[in-house]
């Protein structure tokens, strides 16, 4: 919630959208509350009890813009961090470090300024193509990469190469990139992932995939580098992650990371095919429900239908 110059009150998702209007941030708005705001102000209704807050983690890796406030918590500082312990738990020998743009850049600055090693822009990105790892299916998400991300060939060629990225989701992606690095003339490429390995679904609105998709809730560390195909890898450890939120963390969710649920989903869960089918070559059955079966007409019957409204378009006065 923020507020204008000329008093009107205004809401948005994150606090960059209030910059654009010249509003002052003033607070969050709780979970379970409702705001009213009329003549009299602004009037806060609780619609159920305050449980203790858990706020998505993955705001502050990914979703949120750097320029934003979110839960209190600046989310530039929050990825440059993040970078900085990756440097410093797990550093490399390397001569430049790149981003996967966007997200990966705030933490890629992080690491090359811990690290003393220049960042350059190796990767460019066209903002005219979505999240790749929500594509719909593999064959679009790999088209996708290529049309999203152009490497640099001269920042590139014939050196050793950190790749900062937010996160892996299928791996699908990351072994793209590394390609894309290798073929450019890398020596050596060397992945930092500025979250803990994602080995479980989110039943709480973000459209991942199902846990069977996930590459780190089916392969290790080095398992995954090897499938990505790059020199060494390292993801941010949780308990690095907690301890830089410090008094904060237990406000977050982790579930994404530990598959520990503050609120365990029930009913239908997230299922493999949910998020790869493309519509064109899955089966009818896979979907579930999902098609509505049309009344099938008899050879006859259509041939009598078809010939009764032909008659009946012809008696139709001109």
């Amino acid at each position: 919630m923020g507020r204008r110059s000329n008093g009107a009150v205004v809401f948005a998702s994150e606090t960059c959208a209030l910059d654009l209007i010249e509003a002052t941030y003033e607070r969050e708005v709780y979970p379970g509350e409702v705001l009213v705001v009329d003549k009299d102000g602004v009037q806060s209704l609780c619609l159920m009890p305050h449980r203790e807050p858990k706020s998505c983690i993955f705001e502050h890796i990914y979703f949120a813009l750097p320029n934003s406030v979110v839960f209190g918590r600046s989310v530039y500082e929050s990825r440059r961090a993040f970078g900085e312990i990756l440097a410093t738990e797990s550093p490399v020998d390397c001569d430049v470090v790149i981003a996967v743009p966007d997200s990966g850049v705030v933490a890629a600055l992080g690491y090359a300024a811990k690290a003393g090693v220049p960042f350059q822009q190796g990767l460019i990105r066209s903002h005219y193509v979505g999240r790749t790892f929500i594509e719909p299916s593999q064959k679009i998400r790999d088209f996708g990469v290529k049309l999203k991300l152009s490497p640099v060939k001269a920042v590139l060629e014939g050196k050793r190469v950190v790749v900062v990225d937010d996160s892996i989701v299928r791996g699908t992606t990351s072994s793209k990139i590394v390609r894309l690095i290798k073929e450019s003339g890398a020596k050596e490429v060397h992945m930092r992932i500025a979250s803990p390995p994602i080995i479980a679904s989110c039943y709480y609105g973000v459209d991942t995939p199902s846990p069977e998709e996930l590459i780190s809730n089916r392969m290790n560390v080095e398992e995954i580098r090897e499938f990505i195909g790059a020199d060494s890898l390292a993801f941010l450890e949780i308990d690095s992650l907690k301890k830089l939120l410090g008094s904060d963390s237990p406000n977050y969710c982790y579930a994404c990371f530990s598959g520990k649920y503050p609120v365990e989903p029930t009913g239908k869960v997230k299922r493999v095919g949910d998020f790869v089918d493309d519509g064109l070559n899955g089966s009818i059955g896979s979907i579930d429900g999902g098609w509505v079966q049309g009344k099938r007409i008899q050879e006859g019957n259509r041939d009598s239908k078809q010939k009764q409204k032909q008659e009946e378009e012809e008696r139709v006065p001109i």
